[in-house]
Parts: C-alpha cells; sequence; structure tokens
C-alpha cells in the first residue's frame, strides 16, 4: 500500500485550548467596550456642551472688569455652584490680569466676617490691611482679593484654594471656622443631606466643574421648584423670603457637644483646611491663619437649653464679682453649651494652632488681641456688632495685626518704610447707619428673638428703620439703601451731592472717601474729590490716603504724584517724600514744581547748598516762561 504524501498530512488532535481562546478574548473586549460606552456617551455630551458654550459665564471664578479688560473680578456667577437658594456679595477687588513684577498679592478666605458683613467691603480687615500696606511701603503695587463670603465653610475654600495658584499669590489669609455647622454643605444642613461622607461632598463638588453635571443639576432644581421643594424653609407658604438667612438655614438647633453632628463639624474643618494647606504649602505660599473670635460676654446662647444659660449667668455674676478669670472660663463654657452653632466651638481653634506648627504657616492670634483689646478684657460688644461680626474698630485692630504678621514676608520686609499717616479710623455716617440698621434686621428675627410671629418681627424692624429716617438726611439715605438693597455707589453719590450743597465739608470728604473704592476708575470722580478734599483744610490723612489708592490703582498722572509729595513735605515726612520726589522726577522730570519741592526737600534735610540750587533753578523756569 502506498504512503500519504507528508504534505498532505494531517493532525488528528486539535488542542481544546486554542479553539476557546479567541471567543474568550472577544467576549473580554466586548464587555469592556460595553462598559465604557456610558461614559464615552457622557464624554461627548460633555463636549458638545463646551463647544456650544452652555453655561459658559458660569465656569470661571474670575471675569474680566466691566469696561476694563485688564482687570479681573470675581465671578458671581460662578460663586452660584456653592448655595443653592442665594448668592453672596463678593467684594469687587479688581486685580490685573497680568500680574507686575513689583505686585504684592494676597487672597482672603472666609466667611462673612472676612467679607466684613454688615459693613460694605472697603471697612473689612482685608481693604484695611491693603491701606495699611499701601501707606507704610515704597516700591509696591498693592492687592488684596477678599474671596470672603456669607455662609462660606472649609468646603468652599477647599474648593477655591486651587483656582488661584494661577493667579500667583504672594500669601494667603483664613479667617474661617464658623460657617462648619449652617454654611454650604455644613454639617447641620439639609444641602445633600443624603450623605455625611465628607469625600463623597468633595467628590461633588468636583463634579460640579462637568457641564453634563450642571444641566442635571439645573433639571432637579426644574424638577424641586415645580414640586414645591426649593430646600429654603416656608418659602413656599411666602414666608421664607422675609426671613433672614440666618433663620432659613437653621436646620438643627440643638447640637450638643461630642455628638454627632458637633464631632462631624469638627472633623471636615479638619480635613479640608489641611487639605487647603497642603496646596499652598506644596507651592511655598506663605499662609497666615487667623484664630477665630466671638462676642462672648455680651451674647447669651442661642439655644433654649436651660444649662447653657444657668452656666452664662454664672459668668456674668463671677465677671460682677471681679473674678474675670472664672467669668471667662464660664463665658466660654456657655458658648460651647449653645447648642445653635453659629460661633465656632473653641476646638476649631485648637486645630488652627496645631496646624500652624507646620513650616510655612503662621498662626495670627486674633481672638487674643481683641479679647486684650476690648472694653471688659473678655470679646464683647464693644469690638463686636453682633454674635460673632467685628464691629468697624475690631475690622481696624484686625487689620493692624494681619498688617503685623506680614511684615515679616521678605517682600514686605524689602519694602518696608514706617508711615506716621494712618488710614482714616472712623466710619462715614453712611455706612455707620447701614450697618446698624442691616444688623438691625437680623437681631429682631430668629434665633435673637424666639415666640414672636413674623408681623411682630417686622413690626420691630420697621420701628427701628424709621428711627434712622428721622435722625439725619445722611442716615436716612443709609437707611433706605439697607432695607431696600439700593445699590450703594448710587446712595452715596447723592449723599455727596447733597452733603455739598448744605456746605458739610466733612461729610462730602468723608464719603467721596468711601465712593472713591467703588470707582477708581472714574477719572471726574477722582479729580473732583482730589480737589474738594484738597480745599477743605481736612487733617485726618484723607486726601494722601486717596492718593496712595488712586496711584496703586494704575494712574500714574504726575500731578497725582507731585501732590502726594508736597503734602508729605507739608508734614515733614523726609523718608516718603524722597520717594515720591524720585517717582515725580521719573516720570516729569522738568517740572518746576518738582524743583521747588526739591529745594523744600533739602532745605528741611538741613542741606541749604543744595536747596539753594534747586531753588535757582525753579527761578529760572519761572523767569524764561512766555
Amino acid at each position: 500500500m502506498a504512503k500519504k504524501p507528508r504534505h498532505l498530512k494531517i493532525k488528528k488532535h486539535q488542542p481544546v485550548q486554542d479553539s476557546v481562546q479567541l471567543p474568550l478574548v472577544k467576549q473580554i473586549i466586548f464587555w469592556v467596550i460595553a462598559s465604557l460606552i456610558p461614559f464615552l456617551c457622557i464624554a461627548a455630551v460633555e463636549i458638545s456642551l463646551r463647544i456650544s458654550g452652555y453655561e459658559k459665564e458660569k465656569q470661571s471664578l474670575f471675569v474680566e472688569a466691566p469696561n476694563s479688560p485688564d482687570y479681573l473680578l470675581a465671578n458671581a456667577k460662578f460663586i452660584e455652584r456653592y448655595f443653592p437658594s442665594f448668592v453672596p456679595e463678593i467684594a469687587p477687588n479688581a486685580f490685573l490680569k497680568e500680574k507686575k513684577p513689583n505686585t504684592f498679592r494676597v487672597f482672603v478666605f472666609g466667611g462673612s466676617s472676612a467679607e466684613g458683613f454688615p459693613y460694605n467691603f472697603y471697612n473689612s480687615f482685608s481693604d484695611q490691611l491693603e491701606q495699611q500696606l499701601l501707606l507704610n511701603t515704597q516700591g509696591l503695587d498693592i492687592e488684596i482679593i477678599n474671596l470672603g463670603m456669607t455662609a462660606v465653610n472649609s468646603f468652599v475654600i477647599r474648593d477655591l484654594s486651587p483656582r488661584i495658584l494661577a493667579y500667583e499669590p504672594d500669601a494667603v489669609i483664613i479667617y474661617a471656622g464658623h460657617n462648619e455647622y449652617y454654611g454650604s454643605f455644613g454639617a447641620a444642613t439639609t444641602q445633600f443631606g443624603f450623605t455625611d461622607s465628607i469625600r463623597l461632598k468633595h467628590t461633588i463638588l468636583w463634579l460640579k466643574n462637568l457641564r453634563v453635571y450642571q444641566v442635571l443639576e439645573q433639571l432637579l432644581s426644574w424638577e424641586s421648584e415645580t414640586n414645591g421643594m426649593t430646600g429654603v424653609p416656608n418659602q413656599d407658604d411666602g414666608i421664607g423670603e422675609q426671613r433672614t438667612m440666618m433663620a432659613k438655614v437653621i436646620q438643627d438647633s440643638n447640637i450638643p457637644v461630642g455628638g454627632d453632628v458637633y464631632n462631624l463639624g469638627i472633623r471636615q474643618f479638619e480635613v479640608n483646611i489641611n487639605d487647603v494647606l497642603t496646596t499652598f504649602k506644596k507651592q511655598e505660599i506663605p499662609i497666615y491663619l487667623g484664630t477665630i473670635a466671638s462676642n462672648l460676654k455680651d451674647q447669651k446662647p442661642l439655644t433654649d437649653d436651660s444649662l447653657a444659660m444657668s452656666v452664662f449667668e454664672e459668668a456674668q455674676m463671677f465677671y460682677k464679682s471681679g473674678d474675670f478669670t472664672r467669668a471667662f472660663q464660664e463665658f466660654e463654657r456657655a458658648k460651647e453649651l449653645d447648642g445653635i452653632r453659629f460661633r465656632a466651638p473653641s476646638k476649631i481653634n485648637e486645630l488652627l494652632r496645631t496646624f500652624s506648627e507646620s513650616e510655612g504657616i503662621e498662626l495670627v492670634e486674633t481672638q487674643e488681641v481683641l479679647r486684650q483689646a476690648s472694653n471688659s478684657g473678655l470679646e464683647d460688644s464693644t469690638l463686636f456688632i453682633d454674635h460673632l461680626h467685628p464691629n468697624d474698630r475690631g475690622h481696624k485692630l484686625m487689620a493692624a495685626l494681619f498688617f503685623d504678621a506680614l511684615r515679616t514676608h521678605p517682600t514686605i520686609e524689602r519694602a518696608f518704610h514706617p508711615n506716621p499717616i494712618q488710614p482714616p479710623q472712623s466710619i462715614s455716617t453712611f455706612e455707620k447707619a447701614y450697618a446698624e440698621v442691616s444688623i438691625g434686621r437680623l437681631l429682631v428675627g430668629y434665633p435673637f428673638q424666639k415666640g414672636i410671629s413674623l408681623e411682630e418681627e417686622l413690626d420691630a424692624f420697621e420701628h427701628i428703620y424709621q428711627s434712622y429716617l428721622q435722625k439725619s438726611y445722611i442716615d436716612s439715605i443709609a437707611a433706605v439703601a439697607s432695607k431696600e438693597q439700593v445699590f450703594v455707589p448710587e446712595a452715596l453719590s447723592k449723599v455727596v451731592v447733597l452733603a455739598r450743597q448744605r456746605g458739610d465739608t466733612m461729610a462730602a470728604v468723608t464719603h467721596s472717601y468711601d465712593l472713591l473704592k467703588w470707582q477708581l476708575q472714574s477719572i471726574n470722580l477722582i479729580e473732583t474729590t482730589i480737589e474738594f478734599t484738597l480745599n477743605s483744610g481736612e487733617n485726618e490723612g484723607y486726601l494722601i490716603n486717596i492718593l496712595h489708592q488712586v496711584i496703586n490703582d494704575g494712574n500714574e498722572d504726575p500731578r497725582y504724584v507731585d501732590l502726594i509729595s508736597s503734602l508729605y513735605l507739608l508734614n515733614e515726612q523726609l523718608d516718603q517724600a524722597e520717594f515720591w520726589l524720585k517717582e515725580t522726577e521719573r516720570l516729569a522730570p522738568n517740572s518746576p514744581r518738582l524743583l521747588y519741592n526739591y529745594s523744600r526737600f533739602y532745605l528741611l534735610n538741613g542741606d541749604s547748598l543744595k536747596a539753594r540750587t534747586y531753588y535757582q533753578q525753579f527761578l529760572e523756569t519761572q523767569n524764561n516762561r512766555p
């Protein structure tokens, strides 16, 4: 029998493994692709939404300032993502889009106390700090960007922190801790109340960057409004909108010390602020942490808890008997027992002091300084306008404290030149009345007043409001502006016009100073304010402060620089005068006024030869005039 050719030889056994390997690989690929399809679809929708410009105006923390594209402002539309039912005011601190080499830029984080409530932004400690830095440094542009906002807590600060890195901060100030329970994402709020997980809330905040998530949020918001479920208590009956924000946000009026909600508030602050500090430390940005202060002596517990009230009453008795150490301990204990937790627990300050032990973090003992500076030697109403917000004097003390802390910053240390001129020490009549009417509305409502109807609450406020209408024309304008939410520059403009018409010189000066804070780009306002203030004969430094602010804002008109050098010469402050004389020489090297001022400068310095030389040059310019 013939043999089969070798090339026709057929294998009798096919391995089983080879027969199933290909189908198994196909199955794996199929399931991988199938599992990726939802994510690919979401990515496609996300890209489409971005290309189409969906909610484009809400995506950036900072936007170009109106009519000033070289400057940036905090974007209120972006801030909406943190607050389901209202948008807090943000200080209109414009700063240059392109940072100059000689700029010292600081970002401030915190809640309403950092914002400056109930005052307008220019009376906050951050703006007072900026003015201190302007007066006491030479050759620096100062930018203090205040991101303090009502109801902001550590979750929001954590989310904002990495967003400012691109703007090259030279330092960061944090004054926060009061809003860990009732602020945005707070431990005692219903916002995202389905979870107590800190990291899950972080995830939600990250998802808010996606357009897809923003669409879903908007759809859910529409559905909630349709069903009358906005998350704001009593709003559907027409009452909620008339309640104060404090009354609206309280969902848990009894948060006992050591309870789950109490501990969650402490824990979230620790986790979030630790992440914030890590973010800035990696970039070697100095951090200044302010301890949190509140009114101890003159604010009884807001809770109905009998133990908290009895401890507070004991503290008052110890204070009256002169046992101030025991009084402080009991006032502090009464605050700790207050189950309505608007005032930060003492553990917040303990954490802040622990954080400050790390390199690159400086503790600023706000609480201790306010305690020592108060009339009673305890935190009281001489420095607080309510339960926790500093009054105008409190903000000035805080500004001085942060200024002292920043003096050791290398940039400030190199440029530091002490100046006896201070920012104006008193606030304007308008500002005082505006703040007092705003806080008056707060104090007649829950939780400061309990067991009264909304009608009684509104009647009590109306009585306060009417009292200001009957005081003076400035108080009246301020009261209306506060109650009716009139745009403050409009109200201030009215005050300035009336003050000038009535010959009320200092009122015109002080309120023009306030108005300029809103409109530093208005040349007409700058000119009229400088002229009026110069002719007023005021001796409280308003004009020098105005000129520092105007020049710092980028206006280097030689006339302004020459005027500020003349004012310093008039006050015989030679170190300051010399710097501004050199600035005038840079901008207008041959001006007769410069020659005359140099002759005065050298005469005050005791160099009569140089003084005579410059004076002769000045006379020659006068003789050569046509």
